[in-house]
Parts: C-alpha cells; structure tokens; sequence
C-alpha cells in the first residue's frame, strides 16, 4: 500500500472516531452531568459505542484473517422473526452460523434503518436466502470490505467480511443492502437449542400444570428448564390431573385433545401451522424464556 493511501486511511479513521465515537461520548458526559439524565437512553448509547468499538476491532482483524464460521442446524423461523418474509417459502432448519447471520443482518437493519425483507428459494438440499433493506439509488456496487474505502463504516465492512465467508457478496446502492447465501439444510434431530439465559422469574407458575407434547428431547429439556423456573408442574403425557395449558410442537395435540374441551393452547413450532387459525397464539422454535414466560402470562391470564 502506497504511503499517500496510508494517511488517506489515517485521515479516515480519525475523522470517523470524532464523528462516531467522540461526539456521542461527549453526549453521554455532558447528559450524566446534568443531573437529569434518562439512564436508559444513556445505557443504549454507551451500548451502540460498545457495538461500533467492536465492528472496528473486528474490521481490524479481518483485514489480517478471513472470519471463520461455527456451522450448527439453525431454526429459521425464530432467526428470521424479525424480518419481513413469506413463512411457507422458509424451511424450518439450515445449516450455518446463526450468530454471525444475526450480526449481518443487525448491521445491515441500522445501516439501512429500513425493513428487512428475505426472499426464500428451495433449491435442491438447500435453501437460497436473498436480503434486502433500504433503499436503492442507482447500480448495485459490491461493498469492497476494507478500511481504504472512502468511507469508514465498521458495522457495512464487519457484514461484508461476513457476507463474503458465507459464500455471498453484499451489494450497496444509495441507503439499499442486499446480498443472498445458500445453506444446505438441516434436520431437527441434529439440533441443539440454546442453553436459556433468563434472570430468575417470580413464581406465577405454582399451582398450573403445563402438558408439554414435544418429541425432540433436547427442545424438552430446553423448556422444561424454563417452565420449572417459575415453578410450573410439568407434564408430559395427558394424566389424571387436567393440565391449565398445553404447550405443543406441532398440529397433532388435536387428535388426543377435543378442541371443544381443551385449555389453552401454546404452539411452539418449527414450521407456521397448516390450520393458523386453530391456535391463538404461535411462536417458533426455539422461543427465548422472556418470550415464553410473557406468552404463559397471557394465555393463562396471570397477572402479577
């Protein structure tokens, strides 16, 4: 690299820690200062000044060495909640690396600070995911992944380094991102959900029983562990005892449970029911605990 390229990038970079970090660090100074701060505006701030101190470190380290992926079954549906799709084109499960995907397409959504649309294609033994968000202005450029670009956006060039390892290439014209990757995909029975991190929640639980119908046994571990925490009893075949609610994976809780003479029912599923309107209310696995709790809270009308 030349040395002229050298002060460019220099240049770049200090104008980007004035404007991207400096200022908004002197914002929550003079905010903490005042005496009158809102502790939460003063907490996102600080946290968006983390997140861009850690895309620029991670830039850094991608300049040196191409980021390495953790490939591991992932659920789509619970991955893609928060983008704009058609839920039957998406397949319950792919292979790839959820956590790098979700820093994508974070990055992505503030960079853009639009929707996030998905368009899903079967493809034999996988599936194309295509994303976009924004809006574009002009030819589709690719987002060259390095801090000599003219601007010095460490969240864009973090996903694109990413984008690049997943197999794809991000695209930018005027605000719009795109990119597609493809993965192969994935059964449930090679999964292994989260280990769930919850802070312990208020007993709402106690004197409800819950039949949970779920045959995969660590997903059953997974809420299981969740549901005793606020002191539910668990049950996981029908019994003696009439359960407050029924937790299920999939449509079949009807041919063991009479619509008409059922408790409420929570769907927990991997895949948007076939019947919609047989259920109330749907969430997709694998539900994070605050979800699940709030969900139990509403359905069961506990309020505490």
């Amino acid at each position: 690299m030349q040395p002229n390229s050298d002060t460019q990038i220099r240049a770049r970079l200090l104008a980007a820690l004035n404007h991207d970090l400096r200022a908004p660090l002197a914002r929550i100074a003079t905010n903490a200062a005042s005496g009158w701060a809102d502790l939460g505006a003063v907490e996102h701030e600080a946290r968006r000044q983390l997140e861009w101190l850690s895309d620029l470190q991670e830039c850094a380290r991608f300049e040196l060495q191409a980021p390495e992926l953790a490939l591991a079954p992932a659920y789509l549906h619970a991955l893609m909640r928060h983008v704009s799709h058609d839920g039957s084109e998406l397949p319950a499960l792919a292979l790839l690396d959820a956590r790098r995907l979700s820093q994508v397409l974070a990055r992505i959504r503030d960079h853009a600070g639009g929707q996030l649309a998905l368009r899903a294609r079967h493809l034999p033994g996988e599936v194309e995911l295509a994303f976009q968000a924004g809006q574009p202005d002009g030819p589709w450029i690719e987002v060259m992944a390095t801090l000599a670009d003219d601007r010095i956006l460490p969240g864009v060039i973090v996903a694109a380094h990413l984008v690049r390892a997943m197999g794809g290439v991000l695209r930018q014209s005027g605000d719009g991102l795109r990119f597609a990757i493809r993965a192969p995909l994935a059964e449930e029975e090679d999964a292994m959900p989260p280990t769930p991190h919850f802070d312990w929640p208020e007993p709402f639980g106690a004197g409800h029983a819950i039949l949970l119908l779920e045959p995969h046994q660590p997903m059953q571990d997974y809420l299981s562990e969740i549901l005793e925490s606020a002191e539910f009893d668990v049950q996981y075949e029908p019994g003696d005892r009439d359960p407050s609610l029924i937790l299920c994976a999939d449509e079949s809780v009807w041919d063991i449970w009479p619509r008409e003479e059922a408790p409420p029912v929570l769907l927990h599923t991997l895949l948007p029911p076939a019947r919609p309107d047989d259920f109330v209310e749907v969430m997709y696995k694998p539900a994070p605990a605050a979800m699940l709790l709030s969900a139990l809270r509403r359905r069961l009308e506990i309020r505490i």
